[in-house]
Formats: structure tokens, C-alpha cells, sequence
């Protein structure tokens, strides 16, 4: 079955929010995680530019693991240009998954940009390229023999990076990243939508927006958080 697909005047329109915008109207979808992909952060690419496209899935295992299918050629190759290109690597690699070359190759097919739960590395090189990534950390180590590459366009579920031992059991959840889903990217981290749920979310990111300028122009105005959050949002 043909996977849904987001149209240009879509994209367009979750480009004009941010992520927190999105997730919170996630959120009030009912969205476990509310589309959050936890523990990423920016490390190169231009400021203040929101990032979004459709997502070309890559995962990665673990280079000792022979049961894994192996992939026939090489991801940059298979990528979509104006995908951004979407990465699941195994929680416990200290490896990279993205460097310098790849993400030449990969700005020179059109490719919008790269997120990974992993890490990356050759830092002046992604910046000096100014070429979008997002990731978990990066690391002086390549992938090889740490990683490899097992499949593409196929479902990610990405787990939040293990925490230190708590009293409490872990709560928040996996996020599951579809090929041709829409990720959205800025400062505050990385969010995906489905396709189908695109329109939904922009009029529910859209008034939220407009209610949290309404709150901003009375707090500015020496008015008191209850009463204006009782005000506006009604609680």
C-alpha cells in the first residue's frame, strides 16, 4: 500500500510553527509522546531555520549482529532528495552515524538534513557545510565495525535514552518514526507528525499559538500567571 503523503503546501504550513507548537497540539491528540523524539540536540545547520520534510528511515544495528538483513548498496544512495534522512541507531553505541563525507553526499543530492538517535561526528565539517543534524551526541568513531546498516523505509521506534536507576519505572514512551512521516526539526528538538493527522495539528498548533500571545501580552502587562493561564486557557 502506498504510504500517505504530506503536500507542499503542508510542509509549507508546519514550517510557519515550532516544535513546541506541534507537539502540544500532538498532545491534545492524544499522542503517547506527543510526537517528541527525546535527547536530540542541534549540531550543525543554520540558526533560527526550522527544519522540514518527510522522513527516509535508516536503521542501524550492531555490527556483531549477523541475523540482521544486510542492506544491498548504501543508505546515501537510496535517500530521497528532499527527504530528511532519519536514523535509528542501537542505544548503547558510542559511534557515529553520520561524518563529514556522508553529509557531503548527501547536501549534494538535495537531502534537507539528518537526524539520528545516534551520534555524529566531524563537527567543522557538518558546519562548515551548514548542513542540518540533529543527534544524541557526537564521537570521534566512525561506523565501522560498530554499526551497520540493516534495512531503509522501514518503521523506527525510538526509545528515550536510559536514565540513571530510579525508584520510579520508566513512563515515557517509544516514539515510532514511518517512512514519509513529517519531521520537524529547530532549538527545542525533533518532533514527527503522520500525514493524515498534518491539517489537525497545524489548526490546533495555530490557536495555540494565539492563546499563548494572548497570555504574553497580559503578563507583560503585570498581570499574575493563575489568573491569566484561568483567563486564556481556562485553568
Amino acid at each position: 500500500m502506498t504510504p500517505l503523503r504530506a503536500t507542499p503546501e503542508q510542509l509549507q504550513q508546519l514550517a510557519t510553527l515550532s516544535t513546541c507548537e506541534v507537539a502540544d497540539a500532538l498532545v491534545k491528540l492524544k499522542h503517547p509522546s506527543g510526537g517528541y523524539v527525546p535527547d536530540l540536540e542541534r549540531f550543525s545547520g543554520p540558526e533560527g531555520k526550522v527544519l522540514v520534510g518527510e522522513a527516509f528511515t535508516v536503521e542501524m544495528v550492531d555490527g556483531r549482529d549477523n541475523e540482521a538483513p544486510k542492506l544491498e548498496g548504501h543508505f546515501v544512495d537510496a535517500a530521497d532528495a528532499d527527504s530528511i534522512v532519519f536514523i535509528s541507531t542501537p542505544a548503547h553505541t558510542k559511534s557515529a552515524s553520520l561524518g563529514g563525507l556522508l553529509a557531503t553526499a548527501l547536501q549534494r543530492k538535495g537531502v534537507r538534513g539528518v537526524v539520528t538517535s545516534g551520534r555524529c561526528r566531524d563537527l567543522a565539517e557538518l558546519r562548515a557545510l551548514d548542513f542540518p543534524v540533529f543527534a544524541r551526541g557526537h564521537s570521534v568513531l566512525g561506523q565501522s565495525p560498530f554499526t551497520r546498516v540493516s534495512r531503509v523505509q522501514v518503521p523506527l521506534e525510538i526509545h528515550p535514552q536510559p536514565a540513571a536507576p530510579t525508584p520510579f519505572e520508566p513512563t515515557f514512551p517509544p516514539t515510532t518514526v514511518h517512512p514519509c512521516d513529517v519531521a520537524l526539526a529547530d532549538l527545542d528538538g525533533v518532533v514527527v507528525v503522520r500525514p493524515e493527522q498534518i491539517d489537525e495539528v497545524v489548526q490546533l498548533a495555530r490557536k495555540g499559538r494565539e492563546v499563548d500571545e494572548r497570555c504574553r501580552v497580559d503578563l507583560l502587562g503585570g498581570a499574575g500567571v493563575k489568573e491569566t493561564f484561568a483567563k486564556h486557557r481556562g485553568k
